[in-house]
């Protein structure tokens, strides 16, 4: 039985992190940056990485200032009621959006690669049904989840990545320095979006044993991300070409199909890395889910903090199902990312940030 002492561990952070930030996006990843720079695209996370540390400092250097509180309980303390209510709900309708897109492009995924014949709304609720069963056990639950969970998505993970380097051709990756920095810091600033998950900082900061390691352990899951989005686009590039890389919506799916190390003894090996995406999307839907619940339960104070998981899953289930097709639900997912995704990374928290400082709000961790 888990307990349910709503904090969790620094270590645990880094972890819910990581496994957050590797979600579908990671097998759009290769596409976006051949399309942006061309076979210079692995070097967009390094300097994406800047980008993300701003996110970091924006972010946790907010949260600093309020121990144990989170976005629904410090930011009536810096603006307005009303305002503070806006950017509260406004957060929770961006999750909602955000796991909704993410839900239906796993699930898109999932029926082309493993269960062709399944409906697409039978995978959708599953896959919520599950996460809201791990959700009512509370954030602990969800983050011990994660720490056995990311053995059996990064293990398999690597072992493709070893087998795929001696056998690639780095030939793909040349001449060099062929791009101009302006298509650079673009290409970078779309791959920072990736580190999404970094906005979920605002809520799990206050849920925190140790809060005042929060900055620590979410640059180092950060850092950890950006070199595994640099290793997953060298390697697509050096195993399927840059061309293919464009052409393809899934290339790191093509990438796992001609990789044949497998395939004297399994028909479809893809499928046995595909369950490195099924585990991180389920965190990634599960803390979607787990945050939206805990703003409308502290909003309404109420004592439990899942009494909206289940009201959660219509919403879901219907931001889900309102693409028509593959090809609307990348159009809207690469949309919400570039017009949305950044709001809560960096303005929104930063103005927070600087009104906290005017007005010397709250308190700084010793």
């Amino acid at each position: 039985m888990f307990s349910h002492n709503g904090k969790i561990s620094v270590s645990q952070v880094k972890i819910l992190l990581i496994l957050q930030m590797f979600n579908t996006g990671i097998l759009l990843l290769p596409k976006t940056a051949a399309h942006i720079v061309g076979r210079e695209g692995y070097v967009l996370p390094i300097i994406a990485l800047v980008f993300g540390v701003a996110y970091v400092y924006g972010i946790v250097g907010l949260t600093e200032h309020f121990k144990g509180e989170t976005l629904v309980e410090f930011t009536p303390k810096i603006v307005p009621k009303g305002i503070a209510f806006i950017i509260i709900w406004a957060f929770a309708i961006k999750l909602i959006i955000t796991a909704g897109l993410e839900l239906r492009m796993f699930a898109e995924m999932i029926s082309r690669v493993m269960l062709p014949k399944t409906p697409l709304a039978v995978i959708l609720l599953s896959m919520l049904l599950v996460s809201a069963y791990l959700v009512k056990s509370g954030i602990e639950a969800t983050a011990r989840m994660a720490e056995v969970l990311i053995y059996f998505i990064f293990i398999p993970l690597i072992i493709v990545i070893l087998f795929i380097v001696f056998k690639a051709d780095y030939k793909q990756l040349m001449p060099f320095f062929q791009v101009q920095p302006l298509a650079i810091g673009k290409g970078a600033f779309l791959i920072s979006l990736s580190f999404m998950p970094i906005e979920f900082m605002l809520m799990l900061t206050g849920l925190m044993e140790k809060p005042e390691k929060a900055k620590r352990a979410t640059l180092v899951a950060l850092v950890i991300m950006s070199v595994i989005e640099v290793i997953v686009i060298l390697v697509t590039f050096v195993g399927i070409g840059v061309e293919e890389s464009k052409r393809q919506l899934w290339p790191v799916i093509t990438l796992m199909q001609s990789a044949q190390f497998l395939g004297a003894f399994v028909e479809n090996q893809e499928i046995l890395m595909m369950t490195c995406w099924v585990f991180s999307i389920f965190m990634y839907v599960s803390s979607g889910i787990y945050f939206v619940s805990l703003i409308g339960s502290r909003v309404c104070q109420f004592k439990r903090e899942n009494v909206f998981v289940l009201p959660i899953i219509p919403l879901l289930f219907f931001v889900a199902m309102l693409p028509r097709n593959l090809a609307q639900v990348y159009l809207y997912y690469m949309n919400f990312q570039y017009y949305m995704g950044v709001w809560f990374l960096l303005p929104i928290p930063l103005i927070l940030l600087i009104i906290t400082r005017i007005k010397k709000v709250g308190g700084k961790y010793e």
